[in-house]
Formats: C-alpha cells, structure tokens, sequence
C-alpha cells in the first residue's frame, strides 16, 4: 500500500512539474524543424557550383547577449556533413553534431561544407527576448564554392528566416521560408513544429530517474 501511495504521489508530482516546466519553456523559446530539399545540388546544372556550405546566421538587433539560438539533430538523407565548420563572432560547434549561437556580438556566423542528400533537415531552438524596435534575427542559408549564397526568393537569399519579435513562441506563419532560383529552383525549405511527444519523453525518462534515484537515497 505504501509503496503505492509514493508510486501515485510521484507520478502526480511528475505530471505537474512537467506541465509547469513545458509551459515556463514554451513561453520562453521556440522549437521548429527544418527540412530542406537539396537533391537538386547533385544535379546539373547546380551540381558544377559544389562543394556547398550550410550557412547560419544569428544578427543582434541592439542587447548582446540576450537570445541564444541552439541547431540540433542533424539529418542528411543520404549525405553527410564534411571539413571543419568556420565559426565567427562566439558561434560554436559543428553541423555534424549541434551549433550554438550566444548573441554575444552584432553578427555571427558558422559555415560549414555538406555532401547534398536528398533532404537535409534540423531541429532550431531559439530564445524570445524581445530587443526593441530592430528584433534579433536567425536566417538558414546555401553557400556555393565561392561561398556566396545561392540565389533564392528569401530575404538576402535566405532559405529561412526568423525575427525575435515577441515573447510568444514563433508559430510556422511567422517563419519566412524561401525556393532557390535559376539553376537551383529545385531547392526549397519546410518548417514544422516538432511533435510535442517527442520532446516530452525524453525529458519525462530523466525527471523520472532523477526522482527515483532521491527516494532511494
């Protein structure tokens, strides 16, 4: 009976907590995934512009220091992230791994070189807080071997691009997506939320073990 009793006790506890710390996150960031159709790059004539970089890029609109933006799960559909990853003003990591951005200057970018599968995808998280009139801004991007941004209908030839302009989580209208031009019409962007069962499981198993793990002690 009594272990019942802590068996209910903490499977309430678990519930509530998780509803509390989903909801302080939901209201404090945004999670979305990024699917970018890239077979097109291994095909003339786009394919005579490789090797291709993928680009991000994380801009201060006036408070350093105040957002961050954090890549994750990467997916190549047959391709593969490849060379070191070039890293400018406090960007950090990889794209074969996770790239972090800190705003900790006006600009900061990180490239890196990719094999082009079929689809390229990530999981984006960002902050939301707010920095005034001209929002910190996150774009997704293509470089050809001249590292210049393949041409695209996006905001400066972006694939994707997003304002921190509200404490609100960003919701997928409000996340401008673009299609390559020319000889790259074949690419394009898609930008979905990520299924919220997804992120809960994994953190439901470890606050679970850390519970468990209290009432052994």
């Amino acid at each position: 009976m009594k272990n019942n009793l802590i068996a209910k006790l903490t499977k309430g506890g678990l519930t509530a907590l998780a509803t509390l710390l989903f909801t302080t996150a939901a209201s404090q960031a945004s999670l979305f995934h990024v699917t970018l159709n890239t077979g097109a790059l291994n095909l003339p004539p786009a394919s005579a512009n490789a090797p291709f970089s993928l680009d991000f890029q994380f801009n201060d609109g006036g408070v350093l220091g105040n957002n961050t933006a954090t890549i994750s799960n990467f997916t190549y559909g047959g391709g593969a992230a490849t060379g070191s990853a070039f890293a400018l003003g406090g960007a950090l990591g990889n794209i074969g791994s996770t790239v972090t951005f800190n705003n900790s200057s006006a600009f900061q970018e990180l490239y890196q070189t990719f094999t082009p599968g079929s689809v390229l995808g990530f999981d984006v998280s960002l902050t939301q807080f707010v920095d005034g009139p001209t929002p910190d801004s996150f774009s997704v991007s293509i470089l050809n071997q001249a590292l210049l941004n393949i041409p695209t209908t996006g905001l400066g030839d972006s694939l994707v691009h997003a304002d921190i302009a509200s404490t609100s989580a960003l919701t997928v209208s409000q996340i401008e997506v673009a299609s390559g031009t020319g000889d790259y019409s074949g690419v394009n962007a898609v930008v979905a939320v990520p299924e919220p069962a997804t992120v809960g499981v994994g953190f439901c198993l470890a606050l679970t073990s850390a519970l468990v793990r209290r009432r052994r002690k």
